[in-house]
């Protein structure tokens, strides 16, 4: 049962702030059925993030660990495509469009604020939904239904325990990541992987909307992903009240002016 207090001391905020900035991480679409990377039902307790987090590692598990890989593939992008906005997401853009805060900052690929309605989403690991090509910069937007027919099409794959050849996963990805109609290039999915660097206009934007704000509020985020974990903490230098969110205690809590140990998308069906 969520008491009502956490509610009360929710909208008081709310009510008192000029400029209200809202921070997420996996932990909000976790109830749209959406697993963190981390944690002990994360996608890294079967798929070795030192491997499947970045793209050297991504080659090299095609060429030695096929089917494993083909496997993660489908995990993920089966995960993403059939993923729904929760009453979270849909609290946060009814609250930009009522001008109760100016946008929310992400650390997730899901594209589900802007499925709720957000229109100001600063996504600082990218979008799992597009394309960038590594050449020349240009973009391209991915249908969620295309996702889907590929996590499809690679389960087909999967099943029955065959072998699956590269030449065929190779001929099935290239309808996921085609070459850039610009310069030729291939594309590669538009995230940030390990060891890359966050988009610097989206990390300077993060940075102003922390360290201007009145209210921060972090939601569902373990706080220990550099450098978005130094933004809740930006926000409070700055003289902010901090509230946080979350199922359980996070490298932030002990900072928070507030604790609220509850899911998101339960607390804001109270709001």
């Amino acid at each position: 049962m969520i008491k009502k207090e956490y509610s009360y001391i929710l909208r008081e905020a709310l009510d008192e702030s000029q400029k209200t900035v809202a921070f997420t991480g996996a932990g909000v679409s976790l109830e749209s059925g959406i697993p963190t990377f981390r944690g002990d039902t994360g996608i890294w307790r079967s798929y070795h993030p030192a491997i499947y987090g970045n793209l050297p590692g991504l080659a090299l598990a095609f060429l030695i660990k096929t089917k494993k890989f083909a496997s993660f593939i489908h995990d993920v992008l089966g995960t993403f495509a059939t993923a729904l906005p929760n009453p979270a997401h849909i609290k946060l853009a009814h609250w930009e469009r009522e001008g109760r805060i100016v946008g929310v900052i992400t650390q997730n690929v899901d594209n589900l604020h802007q499925e709720a309605g957000s229109r100001e989403v600063l996504e600082l690991h990218g979008n799992i939904y597009r394309l960038r090509c590594p050449g020349c910069g240009r973009k391209y937007t991915l249908e969620k239904q295309r996702l889907l027919e590929i996590s499809n099409q690679l389960n087909r794959l999967l099943e029955g325990g065959k072998r699956i050849s590269r030449l065929e996963l190779l001929s099935l990805l290239r309808k996921f990541a085609a070459r850039c109609e610009a310069c030729a290039r291939i594309t590669r999915p538009d995230v940030v992987f390990f060891g890359e660097p966050l988009p610097r206009l989206t990390l300077e934007m993060a940075f102003e909307w922390s360290s201007s704000c009145d209210l921060f509020l972090s939601i569902g985020t373990s706080g220990v992903v550099q450098p978005a974990a130094s933004l809740p903490f930006i926000a409070k230098r700055s003289g902010a009240k901090l509230i946080e969110i979350n199922t359980e205690p996070s490298a932030i809590t002990r900072y928070a002016d507030v604790f609220i140990p509850t899911p998101a998308a339960k607390l804001f069906l109270y709001l």
